[in-house]
């Protein structure tokens, strides 16, 4: 009699130690799993058109947000959080295309980017607004139809419409176009400008576009200590031409120009805001972009 208790003592006992191992095994699965989602690779479900047509609202994409070796590159897709003060209890997350690090010298202009002397055209994903009169209205949206082209933010003028395409689905509308309506569309200018983004722990020379590019990052880097007036910059009550960058600086320019946020609206990046690199698409509505690398 004493045997049998001691067997069921015994069994209960490995159930016990049994089930705690288990239970031990799936919190440790669950804390690794927090680890890698937190701090090397996590799944993202797109939730802006930031980055029309290389990436849809609504895809799911991997990011990579290993800490270390993980700066991001010249044509990266970076997500991060705004550097805006305002928006520092609640920062939203952001998708946009790295075309500037640290110490490089860039100009934008209407064909791409001219960063370090050296021409990099737009992506050809890159939407640009376009202009068209009336009377070439219906059979823009004619052709816009039948090429089974998106109307992407359609806007009515005074004197015409305009809408938002791709560098390739301009050149196929214009295809389709008859001739007396092919010099009627045309691209809205972007405004040029040209600036050097800042470096760590390097002299940056200030005149007033760089301080319109950099207003926030310095700011934030000086506790709000800093005071800029009349594109000048007062330390301490005192004016200077140069500043002193705690970080390295990027800047983000989206593939969708109309609609999306990037570095036009929020100055330079500092790298304490970036979160990692997108590296592939694992599920699109579009079939080409399923299990592309990025």
């Amino acid at each position: 009699m004493e045997n049998a208790k001691s067997e069921v003592r015994t069994k209960k006992r490995k159930r016990r130690q049994s089930f705690f191992r288990s239970a031990f095994f799936i919190l440790c699965l669950l804390f690794l799993f927090g680890i890698v989602r937190l701090y090397v690779i996590e799944s993202l479900h797109i939730s802006t058109d930031s980055m029309e047509t290389t990436l849809h609202k609504g895809d799911f994409v991997l990011v990579n947000k290993f800490p270390f070796g993980n700066k991001p590159e010249r044509r990266d897709i970076v997500l991060f959080t705004s550097p805006l003060r305002k928006d520092s209890l609640a920062a939203p997350l952001l998708i946009s295309r790295c075309i500037g690090i640290a110490g490089d010298t860039i100009r934008v202009n209407a064909n791409g980017y001219r960063i370090n002397g050296e021409e990099y055209p737009h992506s050809p994903n890159t939407l640009n607004t376009y202009f068209m009169p009336n009377e070439g209205k219906a059979i823009l949206i004619a052709s816009v139809k039948k090429l089974h082209i998106p109307l992407r933010d359609f806007k009515e003028e005074r004197d015409g419409f305009t809408l938002a395409l791709t560098s390739f689905e301009e050149y196929q509308i214009r295809d389709e176009l008859p001739d007396a309506f092919k010099s009627m569309l045309y691209i809205r200018p972007i405004p040029s400008y040209q600036f050097v983004i800042p470096q760590k722990n390097r002299a940056y020379k200030l005149d007033s576009l760089s301080l319109l590019a950099c207003r926030e990052a310095i700011l934030n880097e000086t506790n709000g200590k800093a005071v800029i007036r009349e594109g000048k910059l007062y330390m301490e009550g005192k004016q200077t031409d140069f500043f002193f960058f705690q970080q390295d600086y990027y800047w983000f320019l989206s593939d969708n120009r109309v609609d999306a946020i990037d570095s036009r609206h929020l100055g330079v990046i500092p790298s304490d805001c970036l979160e990692g690199k997108l590296f592939f698409c694992w599920f699109s509505s579009d079939k080409e972009k399923r299990f592309s690398i990025l």
